[in-house]
This record gives C-alpha cells, sequence and structure tokens, in this order.
C-alpha cells in the first residue's frame, strides 16, 4: 500500500473515531474527557487527510507517524481511563501530546524544505 493511502487510511479511521468518541462522551460516558480525546482525533484527522495529498513534500512520512501516534496514546489514554478507571501506562498521554507537537513541526520543517520532484 503506498504511504499516501495509509496516511489516508488513518485519516479516514481517526475522523470516524474521533466522532464515535464524541457520541459517547455525549450519550453515554459525561465528564471522562471523551470530548478532548474525540476532538484531538478530528483535528488531527484533517491534518492527516492534508499529509495524504501533500504529494513531493519533505517528512510527509515521518509527520503522519508521529500523528497517529501522538493520537493512538492521547485519545487512547483518555478513551481507555474512561472505560477502565486505569491508565495504560504511566505517562500515556503526555507521550502522546510530545508527539502530536512533534508531528506538527515535522510539518513546518518539511514546509521549509523543497519538494521532491
Amino acid at each position: 500500500m503506498s504511504a499516501h493511502r495509509l496516511i489516508g487510511l488513518s485519516a479516514g479511521l481517526a475522523g470516524a473515531a474521533g466522532v464515535a468518541t464524541l457520541a459517547v462522551g455525549a450519550h453515554a460516558v459525561t465528564g471522562a474527557n471523551l470530548d478532548v480525546a474525540g476532538n484531538v482525533l478530528l483535528f488531527h484527522a484533517a491534518a492527516l487527510l492534508a499529509l495524504a495529498n501533500a504529494e513531493g513534500r519533505r517528512l510527509r512520512g515521518l509527520s503522519a507517524l508521529l500523528i497517529v501516534a501522538g493520537c493512538l496514546l492521547f485519545s487512547g489514554e483518555l478513551v481507555f481511563k474512561a472505560a477502565t478507571a486505569r491508565s495504560l501506562f504511566p505517562m500515556a498521554a503526555p507521550s502522546g501530546g510530545v508527539s502530536l507537537i512533534l508531528g506538527w513541526l515535522a510539518i513546518a520543517v518539511g514546509s521549509l524544505l523543497p519538494r521532491r520532484p
């Protein structure tokens, strides 16, 4: 599978998971930070979709990988904690947040580099 298809698949899955998480937070489990998890997933789904269509951009794969990992760790921690009242592992959410920040910084650096032919 090509990189842009894999990144596009990740965008669709993140978007779907974001909508589902927001729905559960609004209707079933309130006060568990599911709205934060859902919003993080939806916002970053849009970023992944843009990366999927950014042909020739340097650091595109690294940016996408960091954003996917960040979404899984950050939102996954919040959803897991809402469902089980336990943590995935110590510092899961902060690690995810750092990964998201690094993903955005990789996008910024990649936009300064010349496009690949």
